[in-house]
């Protein structure tokens, strides 16, 4: 079973200037994209940049990210596969 990763984009106000728990995962885990998707030559707000989890199977749930993330706005949670 795959870890679910919560971000709370009320506390991830500006990932593009942060970027901490993009650094700070050493498998690369999360991503950053936008809700608006690709704009062929338009300059995207700052503000729809999201950070999420995109390579959920590569997660250890080692804990870097949350420990990072100076808003506390990461959530990790894995059942360890239980299934309940």
């Amino acid at each position: 079973m795959l870890p679910k990763i919560a971000v709370d984009n009320s506390k991830c106000t500006d990932p593009l200037s942060c970027r901490k728990c993009l650094l700070a995962c050493p498998m690369h885990v999360l991503g950053l994209g936008t809700k608006v998707g690709p704009k062929k030559f338009q300059e995207i707000p700052r503000e729809q940049f999201r950070v999420a989890g995109v390579r959920l199977e590569r997660c250890t749930v080692c804990g870097d990210c949350i420990k990072v993330c100076p808003s506390g706005a990461i959530q990790v949670t894995y059942d360890g596969g239980s299934g309940k």
